[in-house]
């Protein structure tokens, strides 16, 4: 039986655990990352902040509703809320491909929840910060909703504000016509 007692062992594994322990790196060497939710949406690839999307989820099951604008496929009841989808390359004047790797953005707020589906999730991002950029080119009909862009290796992932896009002059109205001025 050995003359060393449990405590003594440990002991001596803490203290060659310090002296073979490396430094943590200076506070100014560490470097920052900025999260985002990647998806394509015709042909383009895109990045989304974390902090805009409420959820990612399969393409649900949509009550379509009459009369109103062809990118609206309908709304969803998703866990007891009406959230109303809305297909954002028909939005952007594109057809639509049926596929199973769509998904939909969810994005919420106290009056909206906007569903925007997308071709497909390209799963989290992370980006350093010092590969932002303020100006990247993308197609016109994304600029209003483009908030810079990451360039990492060649690649240029744009940042899509969805909140840009729930504010759109054409999301506040679904309608392609207001009713309000028939009466029964």
């Amino acid at each position: 039986m050995s003359d060393v007692s449990p405590f003594a062992t440990l002991v001596a594994i803490a203290e060659r655990s310090r002296q073979l322990a490396l430094e943590l790196p200076p506070k100014d060497n560490t470097q920052t990352h900025w999260n985002g939710l990647g998806f394509s949406l015709l042909g383009q690839r895109f990045v989304v902040p974390m902090s805009e999307v409420a959820e990612l989820m399969r393409v649900p099951h949509a009550t379509r509703l009459p009369g109103v604008k062809s990118f609206v496929l309908g709304v969803a009841n998703v866990r007891g809320r009406l959230m109303a989808i809305l297909d954002l390359a028909a939005f952007f004047g594109s057809k639509t491909k049926q596929r199973g790797l769509r998904r939909v953005l969810a994005v919420e707020d106290e009056e909206q929840y906007f569903g925007f589906i997308v071709d497909e999730s390209l799963g989290m991002q992370h980006f350093p910060r010092e590969a932002f950029a303020e100006d990247v080119e993308v197609e016109a009909m994304f600029q209003p909703f483009i908030k810079g862009g990451y360039q990492i290796g060649g690649a240029v992932w744009p940042v899509m504000s969805l909140t840009a896009l729930a504010d759109d002059p054409d999301l506040e109205k679904l309608a392609p016509v207001s009713y309000t001025h028939l009466r029964a």
